[in-house]
């Protein structure tokens, strides 16, 4: 190939590739660069375009954008001309720039079932196919055509095609990318907002933090106080474990246990976890622990908050039906047989 890119009508304004690059999705990649096409309509000299992306996995086109032809043809081509277009397949297989006119003679380019049965019919007299390359992958390809009467395709128009397919393959690529970190992101986020515990992630880096949902309401619920608790989660070793008392009291509302701990590949990142106990809470006297198993007791401490089996099973993890075979077996080994009398036996 030459170097189109030093010819200003050949290459694509550097205004246009940042809005390509920086697109919040596929489909408006798609748009944008066929809206500019639109607007520049003697750039490639075609009267259809049409950008097809494919899925990694199949190969198929998993989203695509044409413009100049009806969605018949768009429906016909996908279901009787993909397979059987010399030019697409062409492209695919050797990854560069292939046209019909130097595909194949035009005499016997004429005689094609596919020439005779898709592209007459809608006058497309000459295609053109550009692979957009991205590393080792296909991403997709970059599809023009002309009508009969009009001049065929050259190897600067080829040139044109090949800068045109990379910076959609770039394009492609950088919005796949993001795509593919947003969608972790709120996976790992929706995770943390179902985890039981308050969870805080700091990153010094960014100096920005995220709280999960038990966070959230944990903080919403401190008020004045939560300035002080943020103190808390600063972390000046490898790990820290620190304890704080609402007003200073020992059994006088929440008590709060923090424990903080650097990430061993991110030491800029902080996760903390906040264990919340009622100040005024009763305990299991030891005599009672003795006799239970630990989740057993971890079961009996919160029946004795006055929590429900549900409430149980979502803070452990656990199905309901496991807190009521824990229960069965408390009440047992402390010779109940309701909730009441277990719960008046704890008080004891």
């Amino acid at each position: 190939m030459g170097s189109p890119a030093t010819d200003p009508v050949r290459s694509l304004p550097p205004e246009l590739v940042a809005e390509l690059v920086a697109a919040p999705s596929v489909e408006r990649l798609l748009d944008r660069f066929l809206d500019f096409l639109d607007e520049t309509p003697g750039r490639f000299g075609s009267f259809a375009a049409g950008v097809y992306v494919h899925d990694h996995v199949t190969g198929r086109p998993a989203a695509s954008r044409v413009r100049g032809l009806g969605d018949y043809y768009v429906r016909s081509y996908e279901r009787h001309g993909r397979d059987r277009d010399p030019v697409v397949q062409r492209a695919l297989s050797e990854r560069r720039v292939c046209d019909s006119d130097s595909l194949m003679p035009r005499e016997e380019w004429l005689k094609l079932p596919i020439v005779h049965d898709v592209f007459a019919p809608h006058a497309m007299a000459r295609v053109l196919c550009a692979p957009l390359v991205v590393g080792a992958e296909i991403a997709g390809t970059l599809n023009l055509a002309r009508r009969d009467g009009q001049p065929e395709f050259t190897e600067a128009d080829r040139d044109a095609a090949h800068v045109a397919a990379m910076v959609l393959g770039i394009a492609v690529s950088a919005v796949r990318e993001r795509s593919s970190i947003e969608r972790e992101r709120r996976q790992l986020a929706e995770a943390l907002d179902r985890c039981g515990a308050p969870v805080v992630l700091t990153d010094l880096g960014l100096a920005r933090r995220h709280l999960n949902a038990p966070a959230l309401a944990l903080f919403d619920r401190l008020g004045e106080a939560r300035p002080e608790v943020e103190r808390l989660l600063d972390c000046d070793g490898d790990r820290t474990v620190v304890s704080w008392n609402a007003d200073g009291a020992r059994q006088a509302g929440p008590h709060l246990t923090v424990t903080s701990q650097r990430l061993p590949g991110q030491p800029d990142v902080i996760v903390s976890v906040i264990a919340v106990r009622d100040g005024a809470a009763r305990v299991l006297a030891p005599s009672l622990l003795a006799s239970l198993t630990p989740r057993e007791a971890e079961i009996a401490t919160r029946a004795l908050t006055g929590r429900r089996d549900g409430e149980i099973a979502a803070e452990l993890f656990i199905s309901p039906h496991t807190v009521k075979h824990h229960l069965k077996s408390i009440y047992a080994k402390l010779g109940v047989h309701t909730r009441a009398e277990l719960l008046d036996h704890l008080l004891r």
